[in-house]
């Protein structure tokens, strides 16, 4: 065979091989791009929520006012309204009723954490105006973060080192911080303040948990009605999550990305500062929502939409929010 027929029989071999296999690490690359993005979009949405209901929550713990039962339901509705709202302009479904729906099923429970207790929220699948199946959110009752001491005394944490106690032998409450709970009544085995935080800490994961596992059964009876064939299981790493203030949690699993991945996600976001200061919304050329401060808005590659004068409304609307 002369040399130039091996040459071209080489290249008849080798070129389908290398566009394969540049075709294949492209697919990775998009693939392995999709799942940071959206795996740090609903991170975002999860921080967004967070720092909103940590700051209501945060007003009403430093006031001492709480809402009459009416009204918190009507907040705690906004709040799951505002980080729906939030995800699906994120992953860019926002106009899509039938997408929506979709990413609430791959979403079993979400957790509001306040300061003396949580509300677990899932999903019930109910009959609409039109006939079909709809998602709407149900809260469940506030749990309280309760622990029951060897002697039968109950203590109700906080998110911090105060408590309400219940005195059994005494049938009378005691409530106040460490100290002064300690010189009026029993907390054994809370025999400092080290095992106070540690047995506050476990308390409030293990009561999580457990209701977040009863909850994705739950999820799992409404999923395989609605035809979603994703099993879902407890998120790894509860148990071991520091929850030492007010926030929000939620977990997503196999939802489904542009790329054929699918998405697994956890998260949980603390109380998060926001600065009051006047920020700019825009829209970049990939359909990205932005809000930036005044003095640092980009001078190419974006569309100003509006100036917001509230982080908390830049939020809600759904803009991430980029610091200079």
């Amino acid at each position: 065979m002369r040399p130039l027929s091996v040459l071209l029989l080489f290249l008849v071999l080798a070129i389908p091989l290398v566009v394969l296999n540049d075709a294949k690490q492209d697919l990775e690359s998009f693939n392995k791009e999709m799942h940071r993005r959206y795996t740090s979009d609903f991170q975002a949405a999860v921080d967004d929520t967070g720092a909103y209901l940590s700051r209501l929550e945060s007003q009403q713990t430093t006031v001492s006012v709480r809402y009459q039962q009416e009204k918190q339901l009507d907040l705690d509705q906004e709040m799951i309204n505002v980080f729906y709202e939030n995800l699906a302009l994120k992953f860019g479904i926002e106009n899509n009723a039938v997408a929506i729906q979709n990413l609430k099923l791959h979403i079993p429970a979400l957790v509001m954490i306040r300061y003396n207790g949580y509300v677990m929220v899932t999903l019930d699948d109910t009959a609409s105006y039109e006939g079909g199946q709809e998602l709407t959110s149900v809260f469940w009752p506030a749990r309280s973060f309760l622990y029951q001491l060897r002697n039968g005394n109950t203590i109700y944490f906080t998110m911090d080192n105060n408590a309400l106690v219940y005195d059994k032998g005494q049938n009378r409450f005691y409530q106040g911080d460490y100290e002064s709970l300690s010189a009026q009544t029993n907390l054994a085995p809370l025999l400092t303040i080290e095992q106070f935080k540690e047995i506050r800490q476990s308390t409030i994961t293990s009561l999580i948990e457990q209701d977040m596992a009863t909850a994705i059964n739950r999820h799992m009876e409404i999923a395989k009605r609605l035809g979603l064939s994703v099993q879902f299981t407890l998120p790894k790493g509860i148990d071991q999550q520091s929850i030492k203030d007010m926030g929000f949690m939620a977990f997503i699993q196999g939802y489904p990305l542009p790329g054929g991945e699918r998405l697994d996600a956890y998260s949980f976001a603390g109380s998060a500062v926001v600065q009051r200061k006047a920020w700019v919304g825009t829209i970049a050329s990939s359909g990205r929502h932005n809000a930036y401060p005044e003095q640092c808005v980009p001078s190419t590659g974006i569309t100003v939409i509006e100036t917001i004068y509230d982080a908390e409304e830049a939020v809600r609307k759904g803009y991430f929010l980029n610091e200079c």
